[in-house]
């Protein structure tokens, strides 16, 4: 069985980014499908109710900015980062990321299903019940983060991080967690499979945890 190989400096590129960026106003934009952005930074503002199809962001910066009724299935994002915005339930099915960042982000609901992700990070943002169905992530960081009650149903992970994030009720059912390490999470249960969990990585204290899917009591030991 291959092992998840844990990722490294070398290996997560950050988002490349221009020194100087076209500071671009949200209102003057009207997103439709095919539509590229390329070389802009969206600050202080509003995308709301805009649905488009296999729109492209390309070395862009959103900055708190608030993502309103949004549908952009099948977009392209390369070298984006996203600063202190709100993505709740935001809509980016069936999307490709490569070199994503997103900081300090609210992200209630976001969905990346069936997605593809390669080098993209997670840090410090509250993303809870947020879906990733299907997604095939490879060289994905979620860092110091709140992930309670995702879904991960039958992801594909590869170079795969949870660093101090919270994954309470967060379900991984049909996705192999083999080299995956939890230890530094925050739960009480997730919902998977046993073959699923079968050689990934937890802290002692987890164990707990997962004693019910083997139907184990676990015994509190007394002084």
């Amino acid at each position: 069985m291959a092992v998840t190989k844990k990722i490294n400096k070398s290996t997560l590129e950050a988002p490349r980014i221009p020194d100087h960026l076209e500071t671009l106003t949200i209102e003057d934009y009207e997103m439709q499908d095919k539509q590229v952005f390329e070389n802009g930074r969206f600050t202080q503002g509003t995308i709301a109710n805009h649905s488009a199809d296999k729109v492209s962001f390309d070395r862009v910066v959103f900055e708190n900015v608030l993502f309103d009724q949004v549908n952009l299935e099948r977009a392209e994002f390369t070298d984006v980062v996203f600063n202190r915005c709100d993505l709740s339930n935001v809509n980016f099915r069936d999307s490709i990321l490569h070199r994503v960042q997103f900081n300090n982000c609210k992200m209630l609901g976001f969905d990346l299903s069936t997605s593809t992700m390669r080098n993209v990070k997670f840090d410090q943002c509250n993303a809870q019940y947020s879906v990733f169905r299907f997604a095939d992530m490879k060289q994905v960081c979620f860092a110091q983060s709140n992930f309670d009650k995702a879904d991960y149903y039958e992801a594909k992970f590869s170079m795969i991080e949870f660093n101090e994030s919270g994954i309470d009720q967060a379900q991984f059912s049909g996705t192999k967690l083999t080299g995956v390490d939890l230890s530094t999470c925050r739960f009480q249960s997730i919902g998977a499979t046993l073959e699923s969990l079968q050689g990934c990585i937890v802290g002692s204290e987890q164990v707990r945890g997962f004693a019910y899917l083997l139907g184990v009591k676990v015994k509190e030991d007394y002084q």
